[in-house]
């Protein structure tokens, strides 16, 4: 998608019926989506263009966080919906506070105080029935070309249905004051089994890579301590996850599904031996689950 300057957000508002609006800035959006924070009678929000070809993507995350809020998780509000030039585009309120990544980088005294909420939040998500709309084994074909493993989860004998946001990490939680005050960009959100979330935000804490060079001592440090503080909250909140060889494997080989294309790119510092650490996390798990390597 091209980058944020190639649009006018100010055009794309209009298309909302929106004319009156204050400051617009820019927020870093993901590969798929383009977001400014728009001020308008004077109130934040967000607005998020997505790709032409998103219109199942953007039904699919209204449906997910609708039934998120009726299971008493906070989420933006959908103030306005249209399509500009083909492409979906969303109007939501601005939940309060700053990403979880930030305000920990601001007061990382409160490791223990965020981390465990985070993970609580988690479990309190994974109680939520998912929506009929969802999918409820799409997310086993994110780990690509892995036919043994896939097979292995299509078998499971209880295959449980929850809401699962499968993208959950600081940068998508919401923090004030000490306290979680939402959860935001449900685009990847599924109906499937917790365990399976709950392995992809693990996997997105320890192993994803975060720069070209790699961890210094204190961010291993950082995202050690934040992995356990999380794994704490979510056992207090949603009890002990058993059986989770099997889904460590796929959320290695979904995160390296992810990270592939990306490999070379211009301006993006990801090459192949970047992703040498998942490989090596996915074949552990995978042995530690019977599956030959």
């Amino acid at each position: 998608m091209p980058g944020q300057e190639h649009f006018d957000p100010h055009a794309i508002l209009a298309s909302l019926g929106i004319t009156d609006v204050g400051a617009i800035q820019p927020v870093t959006g993901g590969m798929d989506t383009a977001i400014w924070r728009v001020t308008w009678n004077g109130q934040p929000y967000a607005l998020r263009l997505m790709r032409p070809q998103q219109a199942a993507t953007y039904e699919r995350e209204v449906a997910a966080m609708q039934a998120a809020a009726a299971g008493g998780v906070v989420v933006p509000e959908l103030v306005r919906y249209s399509l500009w030039e083909g492409r979906p585009v969303m109007l939501l309120s601005w939940l309060r506070g700053g990403t979880l990544a930030s305000e920990l980088l601001r007061q990382p005294y409160r490791i223990w105080q965020l981390g465990t909420a985070f993970g609580g939040m988690q479990a309190v998500i994974h109680r939520i029935p998912a929506p009929p709309a969802l999918n409820p084994t799409e997310w086993i074909e994110w780990a690509g070309d892995e036919p043994e493993l896939k097979a292995r989860l299509y078998d499971l004998p209880s295959r449980q249905t929850r809401l699962i946001h499968l993208d959950y990490h600081p940068l998508n939680v919401m923090a004030d004051a000490g306290r979680i005050t939402g959860v935001i960009d449900w685009t990847n959100a599924r109906a499937g089994d917790p365990r399976a979330d709950f392995a992809r935000t693990y996997s997105i804490l320890r192993v994803e890579p975060y720069s070209a060079e790699g961890d210094d001592l204190k961010l291993a440090f950082f995202r050690r301590s934040l992995a356990a503080c999380w794994r704490i909250g979510y056992q207090r909140a949603g009890g002990s996850l058993d059986d989770m060889a099997l889904f460590y494997a796929w959320a290695g080989a979904a995160m390296i599904r992810d990270l592939s294309p990306r490999i070379g790119k211009p301006d993006f510092w990801l090459q192949s031996h970047h992703l040498d650490g998942i490989r090596a996390w996915r074949d552990v798990w995978k042995k530690k689950a019977g599956i030959k390597v």
